[in-house]
């Protein structure tokens, strides 16, 4: 079987019959090479709208928040009186308040233009005698000025207004002071990174350790299912960003779930003595990452020989894991030139006799 198998791979290329490729072979051929820049994009793609949903965007929110309690637009709802026979207006209809002042001048208005002119006031005649710079729109338990609220409601859809003083509040500040959302993106990144350094810094101090420490004993070791699930996540982020453990991190393979199908794994150091022991050899523990999530995974503890060490750092297995077996290292690329060397290599190994030490 072995001279078989080596009869083929030293079959020259131009040996093989020719076929006639058919359009559904040539079509074949083109997504090979145009399938994984498709999924490489498609992959990034979906990274960073995770990111946007749930990292950008509520931080967004939260500044947004925290600048609504600064800047404050709204005015109070009591002093304001309804205007019945005031115009329709664009996205509130005649659902607005003026004050008592601007009700007795709007009327006024209108009285004079009946005894003067002798006519029926017209929609037109409404609105001219209404200055839009005194109308308010209530939202919630607030109110704010006619030309806020045009300005939150044309670039808010239908439906999906905010029925709130503080919700109205930020989408104002968002929309007078963030044109667009890209720089209020970026300023949410800022704060972001800011925070986390600034965190970092806390916890290095051993008084800020010590509170990191007794708010996971006294508050999350207290919630059911939390503990669990934050107890798993904090193992994994610890070994990956945990600077004592990055020498004993490698890459390595083993046939998991069945003889012949290779999974990857890092290891994070010796398995449990009673395992160990009843393999009857030294075992390690291994974590198993999942694709496309590589912060998910399980754990395995795996007999040393039959692990296979790979020559991969921890970024280019990370890169690996999270393309789905995409982006593959420039060394690790499969060829049939490579994998011919690779194999000649093996067998002389095998084929060589031990070296006699004495």
């Amino acid at each position: 079987m072995k001279s078989d198998r080596r009869r083929r791979i030293d079959t020259p290329a131009s040996a093989a019959p020719h076929r006639r490729l058919t359009a559904g072979k040539v079509f074949l051929r083109g997504l090979a090479i145009i399938l994984p820049s498709v999924l490489t994009l498609v992959i990034l793609l979906w990274l960073v709208s995770l990111l946007y949903t749930y990292i950008i965007k509520p931080t967004n929110t939260l500044v947004m928040f925290a600048a609504a309690q600064v800047l404050d637009y709204s005015h109070p709802l009591d002093g304001l009186v309804n205007l019945p026979t005031g115009p329709v207006l664009p996205y509130s209809g005649r659902d607005y308040r003026v004050k008592p002042a601007v009700q007795d001048l709007y009327l006024e208005r209108l009285r004079r233009i009946r005894a003067e002119e002798g006519r029926i006031v017209s929609e037109e005649d409404r609105q001219a005698a209404l200055n839009l710079d005194d109308v308010y729109v209530p939202v919630g338990q607030a109110a704010f000025r006619y030309g806020d609220y045009l300005i939150v409601a044309q670039d808010t859809p239908l439906g999906q207004m905010p029925r709130s003083r503080t919700g109205f509040n930020m989408e104002l500040i968002a929309a007078k002071h963030f044109p667009g959302l890209f720089p209020l993106s970026m300023i949410a990144v800022c704060l972001l990174l800011l925070l986390i350094y600034l965190l970092g810094r806390i916890v290095t101090v051993r008084l800020g350790g010590w509170f990191v420490h007794k708010f996971e004993s006294l508050f999350i070791s207290s919630l059911p299912v939390v503990r669990h699930v934050y107890g798993s996540v904090k193992q994994v982020t610890d070994f990956l960003f945990s600077e004592n453990q990055i020498e004993v991190r490698k890459v390595v393979a083993f046939e998991y779930p069945r003889k012949g199908i290779w999974s990857l794994g890092f290891v994070t150091g010796e398995s449990l003595l009673d395992v160990s022991t009843k393999a009857g050899e030294p075992c390690i523990s291994i974590l198993v990452p999942t694709s496309p999530m590589p912060m998910t995974g399980y754990t395995m503890s795996v007999p040393k020989s039959e692990t296979v060490d790979l020559d991969l750092t921890v970024d280019q297995a990370f890169q690996y894991i999270v393309s789905c077996g995409v982006l593959v290292p420039p060394h690790q690329r499969f060829t049939p030139e490579r994998f011919k060397i690779r194999l000649e290599a093996q067998e002389t190994a095998i084929a060589a006799p031990p070296v006699d030490e004495d």
